[in-house]
């Protein structure tokens, strides 16, 4: 019997594309394109469940269920019934369509997920309103052709379900990952997380260096549809066990002078059961001195829009450079900041690893010359 294949598509915030796309090789996924906000790839169950287990830095992961031509709305209501919505979706289960539509004379979003909910009843039945578990489709209407995607991944995937306490302007588990991973990080040298807040950054280093699937301890979406494989994901997720580490080769040191900061971090720590994993510290930055000859220094610092429009930073940016380029002169450093007037005032060289988008804010990952 033949294996079937899907066409799927990684959603990941623009800028982590290829990032993305050397996790999917690394995992034996070819990827086959490279978009604005994406990957696009073929495979059966097991890859996406893998995609799903494994990828650090994707957002979601959609499947193609198919593209219909349509200029009115029956001829739009007629193509859709003819998808196979009963691979995806078991009858009577709720459905949050979500539209978007450009340069298509159907455009009406509104109007268009009606249409879609009406053929999913025709071939599905009525939906069972007072069930919790909903599944989210999207529609993409350009140029008159209609793409029809269904969401394997169900909650964002930077809900790895460790965060259970926040400090000020968190930043993305997805996005922290999709850094460390910019920077070369694999655990084998020390790492310092200077800002470290919740402890994103070195909750997410933790994993990298573990070699520990980022989607093992969620639900998906997938596990809702009628041809779900229990016995693979069972499978998938032991051998992700077998592959994981006991111990972390290079040291994680996390660093805030908040001590609520430090204890929103420590308690996300023991939700994943890190405590012993990450070396957390509450002092103030500019009185750090390395404990191991080289590593990684990474951070998140304020930059303006977090702190208010009359804050001055220069100050702080003035230290990070005395940090970043005499105390820890031999260490490589990243840090998260636009390419603004702010970072000239460190003093230093740095380059562009990314450029993505931080709480609507531009930002770029900047590493140390």
């Amino acid at each position: 019997m033949q294996k079937q294949t899907n066409k799927y598509f990684i959603v990941t915030a623009p800028g982590f594309e290829r990032i993305c796309a050397k996790e999917m090789s690394d995992l034996g996924i070819q990827p086959i394109n490279i978009v604005r906000g994406g990957v696009e790839f073929t495979g059966g169950l097991k890859e996406l469940y893998l995609a799903n287990l494994w990828l650090r830095s994707a957002s979601r992961i959609l499947v193609r269920l198919g593209d219909v031509v349509a200029r009115d709305f029956p001829t739009l209501f007629q193509r859709l019934s003819r998808l196979p919505w009963g691979r995806f979706i078991k009858s009577g289960t709720p459905c949050e369509i979500r539209v978007a539509s450009h340069g298509s004379r159907l455009n009406h979003t509104g109007r268009i997920a009606e249409v879609c909910e009406a053929s999913i009843a025709k071939s599905l039945g009525k939906q069972n309103e007072e069930s919790r578990l909903v599944q989210k489709i999207y529609i993409r209407m350009n140029d008159n052709r209609c793409q029809v995607s269904i969401d394997s991944s169900g909650e964002h995937l930077h809900r790895r379900g460790y965060r259970q306490a926040s400090a000020a302007a968190p930043l993305r588990e997805t996005l922290a990952a999709g850094c460390l991973l910019a920077c070369d990080y694999d655990g084998s040298s020390p790492l310092l997380d200077m800002m470290t807040g919740s402890g994103t950054f070195a909750i997410e280093a933790a994993l990298i260096a573990l070699h520990r699937a980022p989607g093992k301890e969620r639900n998906f979406a997938f596990m809702n549809w009628p041809r779900y494989r229990p016995g693979l994901w069972r499978q998938l997720l032991t051998e992700a066990q077998r592959e994981e580490k006991s111990t972390i080769n290079g040291p994680i040191l996390a660093v805030d002078n908040n001590p609520k900061a430090i204890a929103a971090a420590q308690k996300n720590l023991e939700m994943i059961g890190l405590t012993g994993s990450i070396q957390l510290f509450c002092g103030n930055m500019q009185q750090l001195q390395p404990q191991y000859p080289s590593g990684l220094m990474i951070c998140n610092p304020p930059y303006g829009e977090r702190l208010g429009r009359n804050a001055s930073l220069e100050a702080l940016y003035h230290d990070l450079g005395r940090v970043y380029g005499n105390d820890f002169s031999a260490w490589q450093g990243a840090l998260i900041c636009p390419e603004t007037g702010l970072i000239e005032a460190t003093g230093l060289t740095f380059s562009s690893l990314l450029r993505f988008s931080n709480g609507g804010i531009k930002v770029a990952l900047l590493k140390k010359s």
